[in-house]
């Protein structure tokens, strides 16, 4: 059939039509695409610049705590104000630009990170700023229960004996972030415990019957265990690590006597911005039920000494200090409430023969002996905290039987010695230095704890 000239002409039409058609809808199809394809860029670009500058406010955090603002890169930008840019690969020929900046006001720092993503001209960018209080320096942690010579576990001036009966007596560590602070030998407990003295003296630490998870180290005194029951070596000393491939015995690598850390004495608290009270004698001995502190101020406790019974509960709220001019006999059972503190000093001799004390963080308990005084935990089932006596001997005597007493924490003495059925766990919490076995002190500048006030995302074109 031959086509008219008008009914070509109609087929052209159509054809141009429909391939006009095909074209609109490809280039809608290919803009959609590239639309799609910056959006997935822009996200992935985005995300990536979000972590870069959450890593830059990691690099201002450390640089606080290290000490490092106003050198290793971070430039001055006048009064307590530091800087510093670096530039990672992100993806293809795309590189990120992060510029960090710190802010100082006394002890309140804001951090502000802005990473910046040029792509083609057109940049993709995300900021985010934290405030963060110092809440503690390098010499205030050096000088509180969270490093130094607490960083050991049973630490004495002079000499240290464990005299144990059978079973021998265990010594480990464990964290009391951990099980709710209850330690299960061999199971949650670790080997961070050490046993030291710096004496040069004859017999400096003695070990009668002890299973210690840990090290044993003099200052060149005499290290002397038993170890008379070849036929069955759990009555000998053992004394071992995580890496020592034995069950009993004394492995030498976990023996030394190289250790001069100084035992300073006691930093004692300051009454100053607490409320004062004073109790007398009759306090302690005539209420069964005694509560100290408040969530609102610290509390400063004076008095002449504290007797109490063993049916005497204290519960304590808030930071609380006792001052006892002269002994302390501890029989109550002393709850302290998560979140408080407790330090009770003492001039003249303390005993503590309470049942429990066990709350689960050791640092919330810490009793001083302020002069040359004897220290004695005497039939106890379970005691957390620290004893701070660098000047006074320290004696731990257990309930007997099973299970045994437990000691969680630390001690610093000028003697210790350990009897009948106590076993000792240490807090590795109570260490502020990752470095074991480190003697040397730190210089006591820089930062040791910051507290987080405030996180938020902020619009890039606040920090441009």
């Amino acid at each position: 059939m031959k086509m008219t000239r008008n009914q070509r002409g109609s087929a052209i039409i159509i054809a141009l039509i429909f391939a006009a058609a095909a074209l609109i809808v490809l280039v809608s199809q290919t803009r959609t695409l590239m639309q799609q394809y910056k959006t997935t860029m822009d996200y992935g670009l985005g995300q990536c610049a979000f972590h870069l500058s959450e890593s830059g406010l990691e690099r201002g955090m450390r640089a606080i705590t290290g000490n490092d603002l106003g050198t290793s890169g971070w430039s001055s930008q006048g009064s307590n104000t530091w800087k510093q840019t670096f530039t990672e690969d992100v993806y293809k020929d795309y590189a990120a630009t992060t510029e960090v900046t710190v802010s100082r006001d006394s002890d309140l720092y804001t951090l502000t990170a802005l990473t910046t993503i040029d792509v083609s001209g057109r940049p993709v960018a995300s900021a985010v700023e934290v405030k963060l209080r110092a809440a503690r320096t390098v010499a205030e942690e050096a000088a509180d229960t969270g490093s130094g010579i607490f960083g050991y576990g049973m630490v004495a001036r002079d000499s240290i004996k464990l005299n144990h009966n059978n079973p021998g007596m265990r010594v480990a560590s464990y964290n009391s972030e951990n099980d709710y602070g209850v330690p299960y030998f061999g199971q949650n407990t670790g080997y961070d415990v050490v046993i030291a003295t710096p004496s040069k003296n004859y017999g400096a630490i003695n070990i009668n019957n002890a299973y210690i998870h840990g090290a044993v180290r003099s200052g060149g005194g005499t290290i002397s265990y038993s170890n008379s029951h070849p036929h069955d070596p759990r009555q000998n000393a053992t004394v071992i690590g995580p890496d020592s491939n034995m069950t009993y015995g004394v492995d030498p690598n976990r023996v030394s006597k190289d250790f001069d850390a100084e035992i300073p004495d006691p930093e004692l608290p300051s009454s100053d911005g607490r409320n004062i009270e004073s109790r007398d004698q009759n306090y302690w001995q005539n209420n069964s039920s005694i509560n100290l502190g408040s969530w609102n101020k610290g509390t400063w406790v004076n008095t002449e000494r504290i007797n109490t019974n063993k049916n005497t509960k204290i519960t304590i709220v808030g930071d609380v200090v006792i001052d006892a001019q002269r002994n302390l006999n501890l029989g109550a059972n002393v709850d302290i409430e998560p979140g408080a503190t407790l330090i009770i000093m003492a001039g003249e001799n303390i005993h503590i023969n309470a049942d429990t004390i066990d709350q689960q963080y050791p640092a919330q308990l810490q009793i001083i002996a302020k002069g040359s005084q004897d220290v004695v935990l005497n039939d106890f089932d379970v005691f957390t905290g620290i004893i701070n006596a660098p000047k006074s001997n320290v004696r731990l005597a257990g309930v007997g039987g099973t299970p045994k007493s437990q000691f969680r924490g630390a001690i610093v003495a000028k003697y210790i010695e350990v009897t009948n059925g106590a076993e000792f766990y240490y807090d590795t919490r109570l260490s502020g230095d990752d470095d074991e076995g480190d003697d040397s002190a730190d210089d006591g500048s820089g930062v040791a704890e910051l507290t987080l006030l405030s996180w938020r995302e902020v619009p890039p074109s606040e920090l441009n």
